[in-house]
């Protein structure tokens, strides 16, 4: 899969491209990938480097306002063949689902080396730094926050995706409060079979029983699993399930009673407390679908919206 972005202004040109200064960078050639001249590094880890970037052809008062995602150059074999398909896999889910609150895609190269993807840089910040940084949030912006991922949720299921990766460090929340879900490389299309991998601990914690057996069909049920527990944590301040290993975290996805919501967030309407406790029913099969989620959230947002409750966070 290849894809280029069909402005001419980010067109390869034969001459000289004239010296920028990058943000953070020294005084040294830039480096490049492809059309996009690489600056500051947002963030690395196992499977990918994140810089932002901007278009080769930039001109000098231009902002670096493109972020570029790179396999992690230290793997090799096997990983470095799961990056480029995890990497395959966000590709396909961004592309197709075209959503206000789903990251786009702009470019990508997946047929040769060097692997990427190009999409927006969004000013802003994760959820999980938004709580960390914030001591109170009203009850209506976390609402608003909520319906937004359930929103993506549903347009990606309508198109047959699955994302099986929703946590807080994949939920950008930008500086006006928009939403945007990112992290689609752990997606599959639908009943699609979910190959072995490595639940990161943190992802671990927001992943649907499920999701832990191997060899488990991607299902829309498990992404409703998974917003429930977003939503807990954006009330409670932490998620129900805890421990210090896999094992530990899947039994007690698997074992535990959830406390009601509201009896750790008061403020909570009970609407909503009640249907986290509905999205959270062990058998997917008695999940209420994504699209009745979103129903139920836009209606407590409607019946909340004079509600002046302010959470602690």
């Amino acid at each position: 899969m290849s894809t280029q972005l069909a402005s001419s202004n980010h067109a390869v040109g034969t001459a000289a491209v004239p010296h920028l200064k990058l943000p953070g960078a020294q005084d040294a050639q830039p480096r490049c990938v492809s059309f996009w001249q690489l600056g500051t590094q947002i963030t690395g880890g196992h499977w990918f480097e994140l810089y932002r970037a901007a278009p080769k052809t930039l001109h000098e008062n231009d902002g670096f306002d493109y972020v570029v995602k790179l396999i992690n150059p230290h793997l090799t074999g096997d990983d470095a063949a799961r990056a480029v398909a995890r990497m395959g896999r966000e590709a396909v889910s961004t592309d197709v689902v075209e959503h206000r609150s789903v990251i786009p895609l702009l470019d990508a190269e997946l047929d040769q080396a060097p692997f990427y993807l190009v999409q927006p840089w969004i000013a802003g910040g994760s959820f999980d730094k938004f709580l960390a940084m914030a001591d109170t949030v009203s009850l209506t912006r976390m609402l608003w926050i909520i319906r937004q991922i359930a929103e993506a949720l549903v347009a990606a299921h309508e198109k047959g995706r699955i994302h099986l990766g929703l946590e807080p460090s994949h939920v950008l929340v930008g500086n006006g409060g928009r939403v945007s879900l990112i992290g689609w490389s752990n997606s599959h299309a639908v009943d699609q079979v979910v190959s072995k991998r490595e639940i990161p601990l943190q992802l671990a914690r927001y992943t649907a029983p499920e999701c832990f057996d191997e060899g488990c069909p991607a299902k829309k049920a498990s992404d409703v699993y998974s917003l429930a527990l977003f939503i807990y944590h954006g009330f409670a301040g932490h998620t129900p399930f805890h421990g210090a290993t896999h094992q530990e975290i899947a039994a007690a996805h698997q074992n535990k009673d959830v406390p009601s919501l509201i009896r750790h967030q008061p403020l909570c309407p009970s609407r909503l407390s009640d249907l986290v406790q509905w999205m959270l029913n062990s058998n997917p099969a008695d999940r209420p679908s994504s699209r009745e989620v979103l129903d139920q959230l836009i209606s407590i947002e409607i019946e909340n919206l004079s509600n002046p409750a302010v959470l602690s966070l």
